[in-house]
């Protein structure tokens, strides 16, 4: 009888866990990006020094609803497409954020590196075309959809 009163009460345990777990909602912004950008350069560094110098900032956004005001845990993925083809992706886990508004560095999220392994298979240039920069933060532990954004812009 024991038994089944310790095997229930840690079901209710593991149940209460399940049911209330956090939910976030939450916005990726990229401040200075154009829906229609064009490259003047086309090497990746170029962009990078953008990012740098303040011209492109990542602003992340999020509010915990379940009221949870502690660190969040997030998948940062990154997918690069060039012509409607994936030609590269990464990710990192726990990488941990706080309620609010936060820039995020260029760093966290790989796509230069990518673009730049890319371009060293052209001269280190981007091969001209169409290319759209994926990124995305999944919350490790929460009730919640991944919160992204796409950059697209246009080399050559």
């Amino acid at each position: 009888m024991r038994t089944i009163t310790y095997i229930f009460i840690f079901l209710c345990c593991l149940m209460s866990n399940v049911s209330f777990g956090q939910s976030l909602s939450g916005k990726l912004i990229v401040e200075g990006w154009a829906k229609s950008t064009t490259l003047k350069s086309q090497e990746p560094v170029a962009l990078f020094k953008n990012f740098r110098d303040g011209k492109h900032k990542i602003l992340f956004r999020f509010k915990n609803i379940s009221g949870n005001e502690g660190l969040v845990l997030f998948q940062m993925k990154t997918t690069i497409i060039h012509n409607g083809k994936t030609i590269g992706s990464s990710s990192r886990n726990d990488w941990p954020w706080l309620p609010g508004d936060m820039y995020v560095p260029v760093e966290a999220f790989d796509f230069i590196p990518l673009l730049q392994k890319t371009a060293n298979k052209n001269k280190g240039k981007l091969a001209p075309g169409n290319y759209e920069i994926q990124l995305e933060m999944k919350p490790v532990k929460a009730n919640s959809e991944p919160i992204n954004t796409t950059l697209s812009f246009k080399v050559g």
